[in-house]
């Protein structure tokens, strides 16, 4: 009788902490692990943002082909900077391509840009604002001022001035 009361307790006071672990303090310290660790990951996202370079490709675009030297060029010279082709050469592709702006938050730009290939916008991560949209424009320099310009961005968002 005695050893089923022991038992009875047990199991109680086991479930009352599995019930309310926080309070309880059996998992406090592992959740204050995965909390600093959380914390570390959101910290490292938010200095490896990069700025995005946003094309939308069409494999049966003039355009498309006329920069692709300029964007390969720019893609090798400025290594800083998160390129994404968005490929709407046909209907599947196209779905692809919009899944791939959802997942990087400039949705507006894919809707307003998807029929208009050989586009390349510079676009600042955190806000998703987009600093200069290119068409079928072959000058890197142009590209590369652009970048700058969105990195500063960038940067003010993280470190506002004051």
């Amino acid at each position: 009788m005695f050893k089923k009361l022991i038992l009875f307790l047990i199991v109680a006071i086991l479930l009352v902490n599995l019930s309310n672990p926080v309070e309880a303090g059996l998992f406090k310290k592992n959740k204050n692990i995965a909390e600093k660790k959380q914390t570390q990951e959101q910290e490292k996202k938010h200095e490896e943002k990069k700025v995005l370079v946003v094309e939308i490709f069409a494999s049966w675009c003039p355009g498309c082909k006329n920069i692709q030297p300029t964007i390969d060029q720019l893609v090798k010279d400025v290594t800083d900077i998160e390129f994404v082709q968005l490929d709407v050469s046909t209907p599947s592709k196209a779905k692809v391509a919009a899944k791939q702006a959802q997942d990087l938050q400039i949705t507006e730009f894919y809707r307003a840009s998807k029929s208009k290939t050989a586009t390349v916008a510079v676009i600042v991560p955190t806000s998703g604002e987009v600093v200069n949209i290119f068409q079928n424009n072959n000058d890197i320099e142009e590209y590369k001022s652009a970048i700058e310009e969105a990195k500063t961005k960038e940067k003010s968002l993280h470190n506002p001035p004051g």
